[in-house]
């Protein structure tokens, strides 16, 4: 399993711990922290996670901070992100089978690196129960409106349009639209120009007014 993990200065150890148990359990484990110290840094690090998993580049993603409630807060933002702070088996297995959680998140002052470890165990044990999806948008549609989303977010997306692309009427596309992803359709194109500007301010040579025009902003 693709997964990516992180923490800030308090839960060093259990990162260590995690990381040399991830990797000896066969997953494609990967450290996401940046040197983490204070809760503004806890925040940047589950939004850079929680965007990875968005992306497709994780599978799960397991985060041990001070700030573990605001770092699951921020995490939810991400549509198709389903992060639980946890503390007991009972909850790091049930969320992934009965909530389909996907990011785990612990409290660097809470939980010892054996505990961790136990937690960590039990969260990528678990499968996602199998529940019927025929009530969203059909994948490949799906994908083909979320594609064109991502292509042009420099020109008017008015839902009209995705939903011609998606060959249903606005109002049940709309419906389905947010069934699929946890958002409405414009909740979602204001998402998709979000991460893009933030991608694009990251850059040394990004100016503002530029990214803004980009992006549709």
């Amino acid at each position: 399993m693709r997964v990516g993990f992180g923490s800030d200065r308090i839960g060093f150890q259990c990162r260590e711990r995690l990381g040399a148990r991830f990797v000896a359990q066969g997953h494609e484990a990967e450290e996401v922290s940046a040197g983490a110290s204070n809760e503004k840094d806890c925040h940047d690090l589950a939004d850079r996670l929680a965007s990875d998993i968005y992306k497709g580049r994780f599978e799960r993603g397991v985060l041990v901070c001070a700030s573990a409630i605001g770092a699951s807060v921020v995490a939810n933002k991400l549509p198709g992100v389903r992060a639980g702070l946890c503390h007991d088996v009972y909850s790091a297995r049930h969320g992934v089978e009965d909530d389909g959680m996907n990011v785990l998140v612990m409290g660097a002052c809470v939980v010892t690196p054996e505990l961790a470890c136990e937690l960590a165990d039990a969260f990528l044990d678990a499968l996602p129960a199998q529940r019927e999806q025929s009530f969203g948008i059909p994948p490949r549609r799906l994908a083909r409106v979320v594609e064109y989303v991502r292509n042009n977010l420099d020109k008017p997306l008015a839902v009209s349009a995705l939903s011609r692309l998606a060959e249903m009427s606005q109002s049940h596309f709309s419906k389905l639209f947010k069934v699929s992803t946890g958002l409405a359709p414009h909740q979602f194109v204001l998402q998709e120009r979000i991460n893009r500007s933030k991608e694009l301010l990251r850059r040394d040579n990004a100016r503002i007014v530029e990214v803004a025009f980009g992006c549709g902003i």
